[in-house]
């Protein structure tokens, strides 16, 4: 059985912000095995990990990524913040691996120190996270991976990975769990078919050229309109337009895989996505019906129930929790954020419940129909241990 503490501070000092957040924490769990850290771009991230290092007890093994403007909670999210998830568990309940560079690095390093881990937690940077899921694939076939992507505040390139000893704006972290935790997890597109569909009729790797068998900003065009006119002439990001029209990939096994739109390539009239897109696949617009003006509310209970369920945690009472929710669906609430995370539809859930919130520019995710791990836009998810 794990036992878990959890802290978070908005203090101005980031020394005395982390200091309140691990003695929050550490009043629950004063000898962690591992430490899940957290924090916004806003601060000196590397201070951010000084000051966690020091404050934590000698040698707990740290994951961390830095979160898109808040971290999150059953309470609201907060601006600014710095947050810790201190779990304890038994001896070999959970094994680290970091390289500041290079995945399969990573991925190694993990074998070594757990063979046959029941799940792999990751942390990655944007457009890295493919090519991770690929090296887990190789070294660990058949092992469910959950995850989200580092994030900043404006899409700057400012997110950092973290470890105990350093921090990297193109770190990668993985996290083994053991099999005696128990856990759960999932991560949902909260969204419905629309009649629209098109093919990728010509596509390499995260971007698409043709659709339909035209240029495809020229589809992008036809369908979004005015709102993107800037960036079809001159290219560039048409984020905000495309948070609330998920692009979905529906598998054989009848699951989506929800897409995130990003940007337009101007005169060469290519799209940009923020997960690959196959050549080939039908891609389906999704319709986000009333969860941006709840602040997806019920996908978030979904997101707990779901993940409660599945597992080895199998209907158990967890006894800490990981949110991750993506970057692009935050811009979509906007200011309804925490009528979502506050709602007695989720915050009932959670209860009093440790858990480490973030805003993620990507989501990682296994799914249980098709047994494939996965890079997905748009989704919200939860992982749980007991």
């Amino acid at each position: 059985m794990v036992s878990s503490g959890f802290g978070s501070s908005t203090l101005e000092s980031t020394k005395e912000a982390v200091i309140e957040a691990v003695k929050a924490a550490t009043s629950s769990v004063s000898d962690p095995s591992i430490a899940f850290i957290s924090c916004t771009v806003s601060r000196d991230v590397d201070e951010v990990l000084k000051e966690f290092v020091d404050a934590l007890p000698k040698d707990v093994p740290i994951h961390g990524i830095t979160s898109s403007g808040a971290l999150l909670s059953s309470k609201g999210s907060q601006g600014g913040a710095v947050g810790c998830l201190l779990l304890k568990g038994g001896e070999g309940d959970f094994a680290t691996a970091y390289d500041a560079e290079k995945g399969e690095t990573a991925v190694l390093g993990l074998k070594e120190k757990m063979a046959s881990p029941q799940v792999i937690f990751m942390g990655a940077t944007p457009g890295a996270e493919e090519g991770i899921i690929a090296s887990i694939k190789e070294h660990f076939p058949g092992v469910p991976v959950y995850g989200g992507t580092a994030a900043d505040d404006a899409l700057s390139g400012d997110w950092k990975v973290m470890c105990r000893e350093t921090a990297s704006g193109t770190g990668v972290s993985l996290v083994g769990v053991g099999s005696s935790v128990k856990y759960g997890a999932s991560m949902l597109g909260p969204y419905t078919e629309t009649e629209k569909t098109v093919k990728a009729t010509k596509a390499e790797g995260r971007r698409v050229f043709d659709i339909d068998g035209k240029p495809a900003a020229d589809f992008v065009y036809e369908w979004l309109g005015e709102d993107v006119t800037e960036s079809y002439n001159d290219g560039g990001l048409i984020l905000p337009q495309t948070a609330q029209k998920p692009v979905g990939i529906k598998k054989p096994s009848g699951e989506y895989v929800t897409n995130h739109l990003a940007a337009l390539g101007g005169e060469e009239k290519y799209v940009d996505f923020f997960a690959p897109i196959p050549e080939g696949a039908e891609l389906i617009i999704m319709d986000s019906g009333d969860g941006p003006s709840t602040g997806y509310a019920d996908a978030l209970a979904n997101a707990y129930d779901t993940a409660k369920k599945q597992g080895s945690l199998d209907g158990e009472s967890p006894a800490a929790g990981i949110l991750v929710f993506c970057g692009g669906m935050a811009i979509a609430v906007g200011e309804n954020l925490d009528k979502g995370l506050t709602s007695d539809a989720f915050a009932s859930k959670v209860g009093d419940l440790p858990m480490l919130g973030m805003t993620c520019f990507g989501e990682q995710a296994y799914l249980e129909g098709e047994k494939e791990n996965v890079q997905r836009n748009l989704s919200v998810g939860m992982i749980l241990l007991g």
